[in-house]
C-alpha cells in the first residue's frame, strides 16, 4: 500500500501547521470545499473562544424488539443508510433470541421517510421452520453493510463481519437481502465487536476499523484495502485507545467511524467508552447487584463520544459525551452506542444509536420476551456540520486562521449568534494585515441562526472573488457565537 499516496491530503493539510506560522507556512488549498471546525487545524490564534462538542437532539425511539426472533432485545451493532438502488432507507440491526443457537443474526428494517420503520418478510433466512421474517444473515453480527460502488451487480452489497469460528469473512449480495459468504478468510483476526467499513471516494480506498487490543484493553484498529475482498495485513495499527485522560480500566468498545460526505478531508467517529464495574477492585461493589441476580462480571456502562479526523488515520477524541446516558423516551438508558450511518437532509443530519436499559453484564434480561422496556434503536438529529463548533465568549472573542487559498465569489458561514450575540468576519493577508475593503473595520455584523449566512462589508459588498486564488486568512470577531463551518461558492 503506497502510504505516501494515501496521505497526500493529510500532508498538504498539515503543512502550514508543521512549519509554524512564524516561518511562513504554506497556504492550505481550501478551494471551494466546506471547512468544519473539527479540531485545531487551520486555527493560528484563538482568544476567548474554544472548541465544543455539540450533542445531537433526541428525536424518537424508532425500533424495538417485537418479533419472536428478537425476544432477547436488540444489540449495539448495526448501521443505516439511504439505498438509492432500492429507493428506501435501510437499517441493519442485530436482534437476539436464545430459541435457536447461537442466538443472534443480522436483520433489516426499511423506511420511506427515515422515521417510521417496517420489518418486512424477506424470505431469505429460515427461522424456526419459516422464512417469514426480516433476517438476512444468520449467526453474524460484527460488521457494517455497505453498497460497494466498485463491485459487480451480484456483489453490490457487502458485509465484512467477524465471528470466532469463521474469523473475518466477506458476505456479498445483489440486493442487500440474500447474502452469500466468500470462502476466503479476510483475516484471522476476530474483532469480537462491530467492524466499521466504508468506501472513501476521496482516497479511493476502503477503510476498516475493527476492534483491536492495546495494552490489554479494547481499542480501535485500522486497515486500508483496495478491495472489499482483499486479505488484511497482519500488522494492524491502533488509532484510538484509552489514555491518561480516561478513568482506570476504561476501554473503547465500538467506534462507528465514517466519512463525512459534505466536506473533503472530514471524518467522524463515535468511540464508546466502557466503564468496567469489576475493575479496579476499589469499585467492584458496582458489579455486585448484577452478580446477585445471575449477571456477568464483565459489567458496566457505555456511552458514545465524538472523535474527528482529517485523514481517517489520525484521530482527536473528545471526552464530552456525544450521546450521554440518561432518559430517552421515558427509558433509563445505561448503554448508548452510536452506529455508522448519517442521513443528509436539507436542514439537518439524522443519526441512530442503540440504547439498552440495562448494563453490559446484566444479561439475564435477554431471556425474557423483548419489548420496549429493553430499549432499542433511537433516532437523533444534528445540525448540518454541527458535530463541533468554535464557541466565542459572551463578552467577545477572536480567532484567526492560518493562510489558505480559496475559489468562489462569496463567503458562506454556518453559525448561530442567538439573540444577543454577533459576528464579524474580516480578510487578512498572509502576513495578518487587513485586506483593504474587507478588514475588521469594514465588516458588517451578522446576527441570528444561519446555515449559510453571506459575509458582507461596507455598503453591503459580498463579492470576494478578487481575493480568490491568493493566500488569505480569515479573522472572526464574535461574541456569544457558535461557529460551525464556512465555505466559498459563487
Amino acid at each position: 500500500m503506497p502510504w505516501s499516496r494515501f496521505f497526500v491530503f493529510c500532508i498538504c493539510a498539515f503543512a502550514w501547521c508543521a512549519h509554524g506560522a512564524e516561518t511562513g507556512p504554506e497556504p492550505f488549498l481550501l478551494g471551494s470545499n466546506r471547512f468544519l471546525f473539527l479540531d485545531e487545524f487551520l486555527l493560528d490564534s484563538v482568544e476567548n473562544a474554544e472548541l465544543a462538542v455539540n450533542p445531537p437532539r433526541f428525536d424518537a425511539l424508532v425500533l424495538i424488539a417485537d418479533k419472536p426472533w428478537e425476544k432477547g432485545g436488540i444489540t449495539s451493532y448495526g448501521n443505516a443508510f439511504w439505498d438509492s438502488i432500492a429507493g428506501e432507507y435501510r437499517l441493519y440491526y442485530v436482534p437476539v433470541s436464545w430459541d435457536a443457537a447461537p442466538g443472534f443474526c443480522l436483520a433489516l428494517a426499511t423506511s420511506k421517510d427515515g422515521v417510521n420503520w417496517d420489518k418486512p418478510d424477506l424470505g431469505a433466512v429460515e427461522w424456526q421452520g419459516s422464512k417469514d421474517n426480516n433476517i438476512v444473515v444468520w449467526a453474524q453480527r460484527e460488521g457494517t453493510v455497505l453498497i460497494d460502488p466498485n463491485a459487480s451487480p451480484e456483489r453490490r452489497y457487502a458485509y465484512l463481519s467477524s465471528e470466532v469460528g469463521l474469523r473475518t469473512r466477506l458476505f456479498t449480495s445483489p440486493d442487500g437481502i440474500h447474502f452469500t459468504m466468500d470462502e476466503k478468510v479476510i483475516s484471522e483476526h476476530h474483532s469480537d465487536s462491530q467492524i466499521s467499513s466504508f468506501w472513501d471516494g476521496e482516497l479511493q480506498r476502503y477503510l476498516h476499523y475493527p476492534r483491536q487490543v492495546h495494552e490489554g484493553a479494547r481499542a480501535v484498529g485500522f486497515i486500508v484495502t483496495q478491495a472489499m475482498d482483499e486479505v488484511w495485513q497482519q500488522d494492524m495499527p491502533v488509532v484510538m485507545m484509552r489514555d491518561e485522560h480516561d478513568p482506570p480500566a476504561t476501554d473503547l468498545y465500538t467506534n462507528a467511524c465514517q466519512k463525512y460526505a459534505l466536506a473533503r478531508g472530514a471524518y467522524v467517529g463515535f468511540p464508546t467508552p466502557y466503564y468496567h464495574y469489576n475493575e479496579p477492585p476499589y469499585r467492584a461493589y458496582l458489579n455486585a447487584p448484577t452478580l446477585a441476580i445471575g449477571g456477568k462480571a464483565n459489567d458496566g456502562t457505555i456511552d458514545s463520544q465524538l472523535a474527528t479526523s482529517r485523514d481517517g488515520r489520525s484521530w482527536t477524541r473528545y471526552r464530552t459525551p456525544y450521546i450521554p446516558l440518561g432518559r430517552y423516551d421515558g427509558l433509563d438508558v445505561k448503554v448508548a452506542m452510536m452506529i455508522p450511518g448519517i442521513f443528509y437532509e436539507d436542514d439537518k443530519l439524522v443519526q441512530f444509536f442503540m440504547g439498552y436499559t440495562f448494563t453490559h453484564g446484566d444479561t439475564q434480561v435477554r431471556y425474557g420476551d423483548g419489548g420496549r422496556e429493553l430499549g432499542g434503536v433511537f433516532r437523533v438529529e444534528q445540525r448540518i456540520d454541527g458535530f463541533m463548533s468554535l464557541d466565542f465568549d459572551y463578552e467577545g472573542g477572536t480567532a484567526v486562521t492560518g493562510p489558505f487559498v480559496f475559489e468562489g465569489a462569496h463567503l458562506y458561514l454556518n453559525l448561530n449568534t442567538s439573540a444577543a450575540g454577533e459576528a464579524r468576519i474580516a480578510f487578512l493577508d498572509a502576513d495578518k494585515n487587513p485586506v483593504p475593503g474587507f478588514g475588521p473595520d469594514e465588516a458588517r455584523v451578522i446576527n441570528g441562526d444561519y446555515l449559510g449566512a453571506i459575509a458582507a462589508w461596507t455598503g453591503g459588498a459580498t463579492d470576494v472573488s478578487a481575493l480568490a486564488g491568493r493566500p488569505v486568512r480569515l479573522r472572526f470577531d464574535c461574541r456569544g457565537t457558535k461557529l460551525y463551518s464556512f465555505r466559498f461558492a459563487d
